[in-house]
């Protein structure tokens, strides 16, 4: 077995070894600078963080962690999960992230899909559903600490960069989220590549992490800045002026959110006054963008970038991007847009009966793609088949290979007979004064199968009413697009990243 381990560390790619090697090249270099919203901050080296790692994955091996088990982890962004990844990673095993603001049925529902043989934790973190499997438990508390003066060896364990890397949960449209296995291969020769080639990410850059290590979004920036030997920041909280804080103190130079939380940070009063200069490169992902929320970015930071992406947990990541500085950079002014396709990124557009169109549902193949669903056989093969993942999502393609986001296969609005695309109407209720937030969803209609509705947030103050939105929509949309109905609300519900939660607004209405 030696000489098998000797030679599979000659060639392999997986992404552990590439914390090994920033270790080296980069030892005193900041790796994390974790942040709580209290004002404590530590600092954790590329050294440090291996060494960390090591630590961690010698105790469990010691302790019976076998290769091919999956360990999961629990909690708020910080060192100690990066670093349980990490080390889950060289002990050549799987890892998970438990969501902690789920509720603990549906922690049990992961814990018992997943099977981890480790639950890792701080003990402010632990929960019920832990003593219900036979899973491990190890926390966090005082164990960086410990790594401290003593050296760590790598541990020798054979890992075939086809194996699953990560296991990430969805957000559970359905009744249960699906477990999307995420290989080392997926991000070493397609999604790291990607955001280098892109200009995403480079090793000089000071990242802000805002996104939950749980998310796709999270788990794969941890992965490719790591990868790549930046700097991350990363923080207990999402609040505007919390984050700010850290933008002026660890002079960040890249962040990415959703545009929600973007719109939170403008209103922010520290805004106005804060010192953003750092700042070159703001992506956002995962809603539709405002144009007031731009303007006031540009106008505080004029030599921003910013980048609009698209991807997904199946992709490993990122499938699209597009950079502009000004508005008048998007192809033809439509917010829309979400880029051109990676370097990695094969796409097709097809209607229903899966002919080549101009709009329709989007199909990729890439090296990114993921290896499955978690012993889900049959959504895996409706998910992927004739050889692309169809990725549930409607675009529209143009010649210049521009994609536009129109919505969520599921979440067309069908009424009489034609598809509303909610993204298009939610663009045309932004439009008027006032309305800071809005969702558009299908609603069941006896007569025209589901009617159009519009769930609105306005600003406190504002005279905005059914009638100025309704009379909006009629200059700017066909008729059969124009919501039927205008439900007021004081907040839309989300998820930790900001993304809408359109099935929870359904079951309400």
């Amino acid at each position: 077995m030696a000489g098998d381990i000797t030679d599979n560390r000659l060639r392999r790619a997986v992404i552990s070894d590439m914390l090994q090697r920033n270790a080296a090249r980069h030892a005193t270099s900041a790796a994390l600078i974790e942040r709580s919203a209290t004002g404590s901050r530590r600092v954790v080296t590329y050294d440090q963080l291996n060494n960390y790692a090591n630590m961690l994955a010698t105790r469990w091996i010691e302790s019976g962690l076998t290769p091919g088990s999956v360990v999961a982890g629990i909690g708020r962004n910080g060192v100690d999960l990066v670093a349980a990844y990490m080390a889950t990673l060289k002990s050549g095993c799987s890892f998970t992230m438990l969501n902690h603001s789920h509720t603990d049925d549906d922690i049990d529902f992961q814990i018992g899909h997943s099977k981890p043989a480790i639950v890792a934790t701080r003990s402010a973190d632990s929960r019920a559903p832990f003593t219900s499997h036979s899973s491990a438990v190890t926390e966090f508390d005082g164990l960086l600490e410990q790594s401290f003066g003593t050296r760590f060896a790598e541990p020798d364990v054979y890992i075939d960069e086809s194996s699953t890397a990560a296991i990430v949960y969805t957000s559970g449209t359905e009744s249960r989220p699906k477990g999307v296995e995420i290989t080392h291969r997926n991000f070493m020769i397609a999604t790291t590549p990607a955001w280098s080639y892109e200009g995403y990410l480079r090793n000089l850059d000071v990242f802000l992490l805002l996104a939950p290590i749980h998310t796709m979004a999270g788990i794969g920036t941890v992965t490719n800045a790591m990868s790549m030997g930046s700097t991350m920041v990363v923080l207990d909280s999402t609040d505007p002026d919390v984050v700010i804080d850290a933008i002026e103190s660890e002079r960040v130079t890249n962040m990415s959110q959703t545009p929600t939380f973007y719109r939170r940070m403008v209103e922010s009063l520290r805004f106005i006054q804060a010192d953003l200069s750092s700042l070159q490169q703001c992506h956002t992902y995962g809603g539709l963008n405002q144009v007031k929320v731009f303007k006031a970015f540009v106008e505080k930071v004029p030599k921003l970038w910013w980048a609009t992406y698209w991807g997904q947990s199946e992709l490993s990541q990122l499938g699209s991007i597009g950079w502009f500085r000004q508005l008048e950079d998007i192809p033809g002014g439509d917010l829309r847009w979400i880029g051109k396709p990676t370097a990695h990124l094969e796409v097709r557009v097809v209607d229903d009966e899966g002919q080549e169109a101009e709009v329709g549902e989007m199909l990729v193949r890439s090296p990114a793609v993921m290896k499955g669903y978690r012993d889900d056989p049959i959504r895996t093969a409706e998910a992927v088949r004739g050889g692309w993942l169809h990725t549930g999502d409607i675009v529209r393609r143009d010649d210049d290979l521009n994609l536009f986001f129109y919505d969520r296969k599921k979440d067309v609005v069908k009424t009489g007979g034609m598809n509303v695309s909610s993204l298009e109407v939610e663009q045309a209720i932004l439009e008027v004064d006032g309305v800071i937030e809005v969702a558009v969803i299908g609603v069941p209609d006896e007569k025209w199968s589901e009617t159009v509705v519009a769930c609105v947030v306005i600003r406190d103050g504002a005279s905005t009413n059914e009638g100025a939105i309704i009379t909006h929509c009629r200059q700017r949309l066909a008729p059969y697009k124009v919501p039927k109905c205008i439900v007021f609300r004081r907040e839309l519900p989300k998820d930790l990243q900001g993304k809408i939660r359109k099935r929870v607004l359904r079951d309400e209405i």
